[in-house]
């Protein structure tokens, strides 16, 4: 924790980082050969200690604790050793020349938080992998969020969500990234993707509605062994509530749970020895209009916004 305390922390998505030319990116592309992947070349994955003005100073890619707080203190012996001016930026480069996924933030829309992990079951692992869970988030824009109602907001009035974003859901965010990263699934995979909207109650201001559906993903391909074809795909049942306030036109409530199997694995998702059938479940619930929670969907570029 002390050590932590002489750094500021910032995360970022290393493909973009390392494939594009805004002024962030050019940034981290001054001292990333530097680190431990220095060489490899589809990704420089990893955790970076580097000056303001884009000096390398030590790197790692670890879940240990001890070997990270090793790399701190070298980054730090490291940190005493340069002058205050080859520390700083010659300048600093202002918001407006970076094309960032976060400029594209919702503000009037709906951000979801979406969460997942496996469900118990008899043979879950006693490790890491079996306590594991992972956060995404969602985004509508304004309209989109207001298709997910009834045009007349009565108690009663039912609507399916538009096919486009019952299938985004499926595509790209009830997804088996428990352990680690995966694949989304393309538009031709999915094989069911329907949610209803139902309207259960009217009072003071305030409709509050149901959700219910069903998803189904199936694919097959590589990923990468075994070296014959192998399956992978994932269904859910899905059911929840929400309470949106027509005048704000916001939702001020939101919780949609969807539950039921994941089979298969891809080539980063940690599933190498557990790709038989197996439950799981996600929670989809609103976000805090907070900095550290408008980071963008996983697949947003999918988005096509």
């Amino acid at each position: 924790m002390e050590l932590a305390k002489e750094f500021v922390p910032c995360v970022d998505e290393v493909w973009r980082l390392q494939n594009r030319q805004d002024p962030d990116c050019r940034h981290f592309q001054r001292y990333m050969e530097e680190g431990h992947m220095r060489g490899v070349p589809n990704t420089k994955q990893g955790i970076y200690a580097a000056t303001p003005s884009g000096m390398f100073l030590a790197s790692t890619n670890t879940l240990d604790g001890g070997q990270m707080a090793e790399m701190l203190r070298r980054a730090l012996e490291r940190w005493k050793t340069i002058s205050k001016k080859d520390r700083l930026l010659a300048e600093d480069p202002t918001q407006s020349r970076i094309d960032r996924s976060e400029g594209r933030y919702p503000k009037d829309g709906l951000v979801l938080k979406v969460y997942s992990r496996d469900l118990q079951r008899d043979d879950l692992p006693n490790d890491w992998t079996g306590a594991a869970w992972n956060l995404d988030f969602a985004w509508f824009r304004r309209e989109e969020t207001r298709s997910l109602l009834p045009a007349g907001l009565t108690k009663g009035a039912k609507v399916d969500w538009p096919e486009a974003l019952a299938k985004r859901l499926a595509r790209f965010h009830l997804l088996d990234n428990v352990r680690g990263q995966t694949d989304a699934y393309e538009d031709g995979q999915i094989v069911e993707a329907r949610v209803t909207t139902e309207v259960v109650k009217v009072a003071k201001g305030v409709v509050t509605v149901r959700f219910s559906g069903a998803t189904r993903a199936s694919t097959t391909g590589r990923w990468p062994e075994p070296p014959d074809p192998a399956t992978r795909g994932l269904g859910t049942k899905i059911m929840g509530t929400a309470a949106y306030d027509p005048a704000k036109e916001k939702f001020t409530a939101f919780e949609l749970v969807a539950s039921g199997t994941r089979w298969g694995m891809t080539r980063f998702n940690f599933r190498e020895t557990d790709r038989k059938p197996g439950p799981i479940g996600f929670v989809l619930t609103l976000a805090a209009d907070a900095p550290q929670e408008r980071a963008a969907p996983a697949f947003f570029g999918q988005y096509r916004w």
